[in-house]
C-alpha cells in the first residue's frame, strides 16, 4: 500500500467534505495537508485555489492557481480560478482572456460563462456581457449567480424595474440567496422604495466581502423593535468613510430620542470628527474596541446603515437636520490663517476641489466615480482669470499624477495639514464651494451643510436615487449626472457654469456691502 497516497487521499476526502459545508478554513488545512504528501496533483491544486477564493486570501489564490496550470495547461479549473483572481484586483481585461480560455477547455462551464460575462460588463461590453450571462442560464437554468448578473448588468444599463424581475428569478429559486436579496435592496433603494429596500439591505450581513467585518459582540442585534431607554448600544461603522458619515446623523436621535447611551465605534481618522455629534456620545476606535474590556454592559448592537430601517426612513423622513457635524474651532481659526496668507488675494471664491476616492466604488475595484485630473487642470485654467481659487481637500491622488500631489498654478494641496477628518472639515468650512465626485468629501461637505456640487457616474452609486438633481440627504448639495457612462466632459461644462454663477452671485453680494 502507498501510504503516503492514502493518507494525502484520507486529507483530501475529509477537504471535500469541509468545503461542502462552508467550513473553508478547515477544508484549506486538509488540502494543504494533502498537497504536501502528493505535491503537483491538479485535483488538490483546483480545490486548494477554490478554497483560497472562498476565503478571499488572493495572493495565495492567485499563486496556488499558476502552479495549476504550470502543471497542467489544459485543466480548465485552473484558468477560470487564475480569473477570478485577476479579476477581483481589477484586472477585467486579463480576466477575460483567462476566462475564454477556461471556456476553450471546456465549454460547458457555466461558471466560466457567467464570470466572463461579468468581466465583460464591467468593461461596459454590454451585448457580449448578456450573452455570456445566457449562455451560462442555457446550459443551467436556475443558476442564480447568471441571474443577479442579468439583473446587474440591467441596472448598468438604466433599466432597473426589469432588473428586479431576475433578483426575483434567483431568490425563487434559492430564498436563501442573500446577494440576490442584497441586490434587489440596491435595486429598491435607487428607485426609492424604502421600506422594502432597507428590509432586504440587511442580506449584506450574509453576503462575502461584508459579513467577515462584523464585530464579535454578544449583545443583540437591534433593528428598532425593543426600547433602548436607559440602555447601553454599541453602533459600528461598516463600508466607506462616507456611508459612516451620511448615517452618523442617526447617532445624536438614539440619545436624545429613545434614551440610550451610545458607543460609536470608528476607524480612527473619523473619531475626532464624531466626537462633534454631541458631548454624550462616546466615540471609540473600533478596531481596539472589545465588549469584554468595556465596563457596562452592551445591551445591543447596530450596523450603522442599519439605523435607517429602525427608525423606519422614508424618503420624506430622513433626518436632514444639517449641519449635524460641527468644526474645531481651533482648527477652523488656524485654516483661516493659512488661506489669508494664500498668493491668490483678491479670490472671489474658495473651491474646496475632490477628484478621486479610493479606488474602489460599490464595494469593487473600480475608477468608474474616479474624475481624471485632466478634467481639474482644464476646470482650474479656464477660471483663474475670474479669481476663482481651488483647493484639493483630499489626501490621496490618481495614477494619473503618479500618485503625488499635481503641482499646477492655483490648485493648494494641504495633504500634510489633513491629518483626519475633522482637519478636512475645518478646511472645507473655510470655503464658498465644494465639488467632489461620490466620496467622503462629499458627505462630510453635505454634513456640514456646505453648497456642495456632488458629481455622479452613470449609473450611479444605490444612495443617490435616480432621475433628480438635489439630494434627500443633503439639503445643500446638487447633483450633477453623467448622461452617459464615462462621460465627464458633459459633467464639467454642467460645473463650469455652476461656478461662473456662484462667482457673479459673490461678486454682487460683494458690491452690495460696498
Amino acid at each position: 500500500m502507498n501510504q503516503p497516497f492514502e493518507t494525502a487521499k484520507e486529507h483530501f476526502e475529509i477537504g471535500l467534505s469541509h468545503f461542502e459545508n462552508g467550513s473553508y478554513k478547515s477544508a484549506k488545512v486538509e488540502f494543504f495537508r494533502a498537497n504536501e504528501l502528493m505535491p503537483d496533483r491538479p485535483s488538490i491544486l483546483s480545490n486548494l485555489s477554490a478554497t483560497l477564493i472562498k476565503l478571499r486570501e488572493w495572493p495565495e489564490a492567485q499563486s496556488i492557481s499558476e502552479q495549476l496550470v504550470k502543471i497542467d495547461p489544459q485543466d480548465s479549473i485552473g484558468w477560470l480560478n487564475l480569473g477570478v483572481c485577476a479579476a477581483h484586483s481589477g484586472q477585467y481585461q486579463l480576466a477575460k482572456n483567462y476566462f475564454s480560455k477556461s471556456i476553450d477547455l471546456n465549454s460547458d462551464s457555466f461558471e466560466a460563462w457567467v464570470n466572463k460575462g461579468h468581466a465583460h460588463q464591467e468593461l461596459a461590453e454590454f451585448l457580449d456581457a448578456n450573452n455570456c450571462y445566457m449562455k451560462a442560464l442555457e446550459l443551467n437554468p436556475k443558476h442564480e449567480d447568471s441571474l443577479i448578473g442579468l439583473g446587474n448588468l440591467l441596472n448598468e444599463q438604466e433599466n432597473h424595474e426589469d432588473a428586479l424581475k431576475y433578483f426575483d428569478a434567483a431568490i425563487f429559486n434559492n430564498p436563501d440567496n442573500h446577494l440576490a436579496k442584497w441586490n434587489k435592496a440596491l435595486s429598491l433603494l435607487r428607485l426609492g422604495n424604502f421600506p422594502e429596500g432597507w428590509r432586504l439591505f440587511e442580506s449584506r450581513q450574509h453576503v462575502t466581502g461584508m459579513m467577515e467585518h462584523r464585530p464579535k459582540l454578544l449583545a443583540p442585534l437591534w433593528l428598532g423593535l425593543e426600547s433602548i431607554y436607559d440602555k447601553t448600544i454599541y453602533v459600528y461603522a461598516e463600508q466607506g468613510y462616507g456611508d459612516t458619515i451620511q448615517f452618523s446623523r442617526y447617532i445624536p436621535i438614539l440619545e436624545k430620542e429613545k434614551g440610550a447611551k451610545v458607543i460609536f465605534g470608528v476607524p480612527k481618522p473619523l473619531i475626532e470628527l464624531m466626537k462633534t455629534l454631541g458631548p454624550g456620545i462616546e466615540v471609540v476606535d473600533q478596531y481596539t474596541f472589545f465588549e469584554k474590556n468595556y465596563p457596562q454592559k452592551i445591551d445591543f448592537q447596530t450596523p450603522i446603515m442599519s439605523l435607517a430601517l429602525a427608525f423606519n426612513t422614508q424618503i420624506d423622513s430622513i433626518p436632514v437636520c444639517v449641519p449635524y457635524l460641527t468644526t474645531d474651532k481651533s482648527k477652523v481659526a488656524k485654516w483661516a490663517k493659512i488661506l489669508k496668507n494664500s498668493p491668490q488675494q483678491k479670490s472671489f471664491l474658495r473651491v474646496g476641489i475632490a477628484w478621486r476616492g479610493s479606488g474602489k466604488y460599490a464595494n469593487k475595484v473600480s475608477e468608474k466615480r474616479n474624475l481624471p485630473f485632466s478634467f481639474v487642470a482644464e476646470l482650474i485654467k479656464e477660471l483663474t482669470p475670474s479669481g476663482i481659487e481651488f483647493h484639493a481637500i483630499q489626501t490621496e491622488f490618481g495614477p494619473d499624477t503618479d500618485f503625488k500631489e499635481p503641482h499646477i498654478d492655483n490648485l493648494y494641496s494641504h495633504s500634510r495639514e489633513l491629518i483626519d477628518f475633522s482637519d478636512t472639515a475645518a478646511l472645507i468650512a473655510q470655503l464658498d464651494l465644494i465639488i467632489s465626485v461620490d466620496t467622503a468629501a462629499a458627505h462630510l461637505s453635505g454634513a456640514l451643510a456646505k453648497e456642495t456640487l456632488l458629481l455622479l457616474p452613470d449609473p450611479p452609486d444605490f444612495m443617490s436615487l435616480i432621475y433628480r438633481n438635489d439630494s434627500p440627504w443633503y439639503p445643500n448639495t446638487k447633483l450633477i449626472r453623467q448622461p452617459n457612462r464615462g462621460n465627464w466632459k458633459i459633467v464639467m461644462n454642467t460645473v463650469l457654469l455652476n461656478i461662473l454663477s456662484r462667482r457673479t452671485q459673490s461678486c454682487m453680494n460683494a458690491t452690495k456691502r460696498i
